[in-house]
């Protein structure tokens, strides 16, 4: 927030001393003497877009900087000093108690969405697979028929092959509900094919 409510012109002009009048401007950045060494030419580009800037004689350990850092280097604070002057001096408002529990909810929920994707993920990418091992067997069972006996199979393994295509087709769409629900419907399948294995 900070970052981008103040003006990094302004914020180098009133803690840095920096005259921004003289130099010589672009639409997106510009270039100005470092006012933390000893720089006789213009090194220190200040880029407007962005809101921040970059020192190429290595201020910084050449490292970019922004509103905070012009505040840290001039008055050689730490970083939570420099918000609390920043926030002082620009009559910033603090987010209040409410305020930070509704940020500090809505990052809970997107990390807990986040761990619930990578879980689908990891059934869908495993199922996925598991099918395609049913589906190659099934193929297989129909080329090695050689009998009448070994056709009453037919139907069953054209079943499944039919069945498995349709899954693969549901896990494939980019609908969570869909793959959720085909996830959960695969799941009855493997316990069933499970249970006539053993």
């Amino acid at each position: 927030m900070i970052k981008n409510t103040i003006l990094i012109t302004d914020v180098l002009d009133r803690y840095a001393g920096v005259n921004i009048i003289g130099a010589k401007t672009t639409r997106k950045s510009f270039n100005i003497s470092c006012p933390y060494h000893n720089d006789r030419h213009p090194s220190f580009t200040v880029y407007t877009e962005t809101n921040t800037f970059f020192c190429w004689s290595g201020c910084r350990n050449g490292r970019p900087g922004d509103v905070i850092d012009v505040v840290k280097l001039s008055r050689k604070v730490n970083t939570k000093e420099a918000i609390k002057i920043l926030i002082y001096d620009y009559e910033l408002k603090m987010p209040g108690n409410k305020q930070a529990k509704e940020w500090q909810k809505k990052r809970a929920n997107r990390r807990q969405t986040a761990a619930l994707q990578k879980q689908l993920n990891q059934k869908l990418i495993s199922s996925i697979d598991t099918l395609k091992r049913i589906e190659s067997k099934a193929k297989l069972g129909l080329s090695s028929i050689k009998t009448i006996e070994d056709m009453e199979q037919t139907g069953e393994l054209y079943h499944v092959i039919t069945l498995v295509n349709y899954w693969l087709d549901c896990l494939m769409e980019h609908d969570p509900v869909l793959q959720f629900q085909t996830l959960q419907e695969v799941d009855r399948f493997f316990v069933k094919l499970k249970m006539k294995t053993e």
